[in-house]
């Protein structure tokens, strides 16, 4: 899970909300209007084009707008605040069919039992093994034990996902030629990085975690 550092809100999103402050100031009512369509595209942007729990890569046709706080938990104006808000896979987010990732939360909520991707030390809550396996950090961890749960986080689908994504990234395969030492140091310094087009690498959270590894 890769820290999420939230920035303003997209101005139509906030022009929505002085609008309707008298009026159905809900997210159910922002729900098919331009606002909250902005709102979703500033979300992704925010996140590098990545899912805020797994690190997929995401697009607007492939991503929901995830309460961090579920809808049902909400009080006042929680649901519509801009910080309990990200972006996750898949489109649906009631589709379970995945079987990980914010569909599996539902409308489960325990403030000291999940890690957050806002928190400060959300990526330090979770080490990942070259086979693309992830652990609780320290062991036993409760809130990372119960979110790796939570969200599937071990399914074997997304457990494959993220070993390919390693084995492509270090460069391990039979016709490729496996990253050197020196090639590791640079990138564990630029692997956080935006690109041009404003997109992180897919799963960088958990290369960065193994780059610390290989260039020791």
């Amino acid at each position: 899970m890769r820290r999420i550092r939230k920035t303003h809100p997209p101005k139509v999103f906030l022009d929505w909300l002085k609008e309707n402050e008298d009026l159905d100031c809900s997210y159910d009512a922002l729900v098919g209007k331009s606002a909250h369509v902005e709102l979703k595209k500033h979300l992704i942007k925010e996140q590098g084009f990545l899912c805020a729990y797994t690190g997929h890569e995401l697009d607007e046709n492939s991503s929901h707008v995830e309460h961090l706080k579920p809808q049902n938990e909400c009080v006042g104006n929680e649901d519509i605040d801009y910080r309990n808000m990200v972006a996750c896979f898949p489109y649906n987010g009631g589709d379970m069919s995945h079987g990980y990732g914010a569909p599996l939360k539902g409308g489960w909520w325990d403030e000291n039992l999940f890690i957050s991707p806002l928190s400060d030390d959300c990526e330090r809550r979770f080490a990942f093994s070259w086979s693309g396996r992830i652990h609780e950090t320290p062991e036993n961890h409760a809130a990372a034990k119960k979110t790796i749960e939570l969200l599937g986080l071990s399914h074997n689908y997304l457990v494959n996902l993220r070993k390919k994504a390693i084995n492509g990234f270090f460069g391990f395969g039979i016709r490729t030629k496996p990253l050197s030492k020196k090639e590791a140091i640079h990138l564990l310094e630029t692997i956080n990085d935006f690109d041009p087009s404003g997109k992180l690498v897919p799963y960088c959270f958990i290369l960065k975690n193994l780059l610390k590894k290989y260039a020791a």
